[in-house]
């Protein structure tokens, strides 16, 4: 009698355990697939700001002076994934679905995929990621594959 309680214990324990487990895959299944609205995405604009200063040197003080009407026509953009081998494709801002693809580079600096901006300035090509608005590949080195 005391080894079928025994018994029935353990198994009461797998099976909670079991749920648990697919009762948290559930949830985190959920979370991951929605949006996040708590982290803001970068507009092309402050991409190209982070340009002006990561690149060029632009300070500060002189980016807070630009308007959205000096930069129009100084650059072209568009919203594209990284991934982790360098191949870039064509993205959706809204939805982070991926087309067609684009072309392929280096490795991002941070490895892994990235979500950002192509900003195309003075014929070269920059990748700065939509969400942490940091430079995803070398400038210098990202164009010699690209197509």
């Amino acid at each position: 009698m005391k080894l079928d309680a025994a018994r029935n214990k353990v198994i009461f324990i797998v099976l909670l355990s079991i749920g648990f487990t697919l009762a948290m895959y559930w949830v985190l299944s959920y979370s991951l697939s929605q949006t996040n609205s708590s982290s803001p995405r970068l507009i092309p604009e402050e991409a190209y700001l982070i340009i002006l200063h990561d690149v060029y040197n632009q300070s500060l003080d002189q980016l807070s002076k630009i308007t959205f009407a000096d930069l129009d026509g100084k650059f072209t953009s568009q919203y594209v994934m990284v991934d982790a081998n360098g191949t870039i494709y064509q993205a959706d801002k809204d939805t982070h679905d991926t087309g067609k693809v684009l072309g392929s580079t280096v490795e991002p600096l941070t490895g892994g995929n990235h979500y950002g901006w192509e900003i195309t300035a003075n014929n070269t090509k920059y990748y700065i990621d939509s969400t942490s608005g940091q430079m995803i590949l070398n400038p210098a080195r990202s164009n010699e594959n690209s197509n």
